[in-house]
This record gives structure tokens, C-alpha cells and sequence, in this order.
């Protein structure tokens, strides 16, 4: 991957980032409690309790609805 195109991905995830629907997804996943520690703990390797924790939030409709939205902005923006 060159450098222009990194830096085209990063500025596109930056945006998805700050989005109202990813913004809600953090919210729904903050409710849940936890976050912080399975982050934390994904990063040192094990990412089975964020791993709980999206599969929770994915058997919701609205958390369902939140990552295909996501997604698909994505995917539109080409970052696969």
C-alpha cells in the first residue's frame, strides 16, 4: 500500500470514525460496560470479551442496522 493511499484510508476512517452511527455503536457498546478492559485485553492477544461483546450488540436489530450502515460507508469509500 503506498503512502497516498494510507493516508487516503486513514482520513476516510477518521471520518467513519466521528460518524453519528458510529458514534451511536460506541454508545451501545459502552452501556454495555467494559469496553475499556476488553480493548485492553484484545490488544494483549486475547479478543475473546470484545468478541461477546459485538456478538451482543449484533443480536440487536438496531446494533444489526448500525454495522451493516457502517459497513456499507466503507465500502463506498473503499476501505475493505
Amino acid at each position: 500500500m503506498s503512502a497516498v493511499e494510507l493516508m487516503k484510508n486513514r482520513a476516510v476512517l477518521a471520518g467513519l470514525a466521528g460518524s453519528d452511527d458510529t458514534q451511536r455503536l460506541m454508545t451501545m457498546l459502552q452501556k454495555q460496560g467494559g469496553v475499556q478492559q476488553a480493548a485492553k485485553a484484545a490488544a494483549a492477544g486475547d479478543p475473546s470479551h470484545l468478541m461477546t461483546m459485538v456478538e451482543q450488540l449484533m443480536s440487536s436489530k438496531e446494533g444489526a442496522d448500525l454495522v451493516a450502515r457502517i459497513q456499507q460507508q466503507a465500502r463506498k469509500a473503499g476501505v475493505e
